[in-house]
């Protein structure tokens, strides 16, 4: 009976152990495909910025690519994505990508004449527009299906930057 039960308790843990494998590994390897031209600058967590330390900056060598970084982790923000930040603003700083609408009012303006009486009444927008680049670093983001904080990424030609998914 006690050889039995031996035998129970190994069968169970190697099946555990065998959907536990298996579930890590139902994900492993999705690349994430993007684009920068520049340095790539992947973040500890969702909302820090480039110069904050733990920062795992990409620069592209002679050969316009990098090798793959070992495996890190980051936090990712509430939705499940990381956040990485492109270097290569500098001189394209009026590019669409790079503003924000920071405030927008409508309302209505009108001429008001001596005789208190509005005319050539119309729509009288305000919009303030703002960058969301932070000294020179636009940021980006990325998600991996299976919601992976633990990662690994390379640059490469093209304006090729990759990031693999390796799970939790």
């Amino acid at each position: 009976m006690k050889s039995l039960m031996t035998n129970v308790v190994r069968l169970v843990a190697a099946m555990t152990i065998t959907l536990a494998v298996t579930a890590t590994l139902a994900h492993a390897g999705e690349t994430m495909t993007d684009r920068c031209s520049s340095e790539v600058a992947i973040v500890p967590a969702f909302g820090d910025q480039p110069d904050t330390i733990g920062t795992i900056i990409l620069k592209r060598g002679p050969n316009g690519t990098t090798d793959w970084t070992p495996p890190f982790t980051v936090q990712l923000s509430s939705v499940g994505r990381i956040r990485w930040w492109c270097h290569s603003t500098t001189g394209n700083a009026f590019d669409p990508g790079t503003w924000r609408v920071k405030d927008l009012k409508v309302g209505v303006g009108c001429q008001i004449f001596a005789d208190g009486q509005p005319e050539s009444c119309g729509p009288a927008p305000d919009i303030k527009l703002g960058s969301s680049v932070w000294n020179g670093w636009t940021p980006e983001r990325s998600r991996c299906g299976n919601r992976s904080n633990r990662i690994r990424a390379r640059l490469g030609t093209g304006r090729l930057l990759q990031i693999e998914c390796l799970g939790h």
